[in-house]
């Protein structure tokens, strides 16, 4: 048996190589980040309160931003005490030239809900 490194030779890089190819790759990761960081979002949706009325309805209180007048879909759960989703509920918003709506989601409970979370508020396609 022949060494393979004494029959054909090792081929060495230069020491600035992998520090090169780490600072190229921190680079592109820190522009991707700010790039992702400065989109402006078309919609917004914020949970304002919920508020359990019994033990199979829930109120939720959302607030809709949106800056042009977009039609909006928002869904919304709500969650027992062992955080299983005992209910769920999606709206439709229509456009409205206001900024900021307010709007109020019933969402009947299979069993006692504790609390009320947005998922998703998206403009509808």
């Amino acid at each position: 048996m022949t060494d393979l490194s004494s029959r054909y030779g090792t081929r060495t890089r230069p020491r600035w190589f992998w520090p090169a190819v780490a600072a190229v790759g921190i680079a592109i990761g820190i522009s991707f980040a700010a790039w992702v960081g400065f989109q402006d979002e078309p919609v917004k949706g914020r949970l304002w309160g919920y508020d359990v009325k019994s033990d199979h309805l829930i109120t939720l209180s959302v607030d809709v931003i949106r800056p042009d007048p977009l039609a909006v879909r928002c869904t919304v759960y709500a969650q027992a005490a062992d955080h299983s989703i005992v209910g769920e509920k999606t709206v439709e918003v229509p456009a409205s030239k206001a900024e900021k709506t307010r709007i109020s989601i019933d969402v009947q409970t299979e069993r006692k809900a504790v609390t009320g979370v947005l998922r998703t508020c998206e403009p509808r396609t």
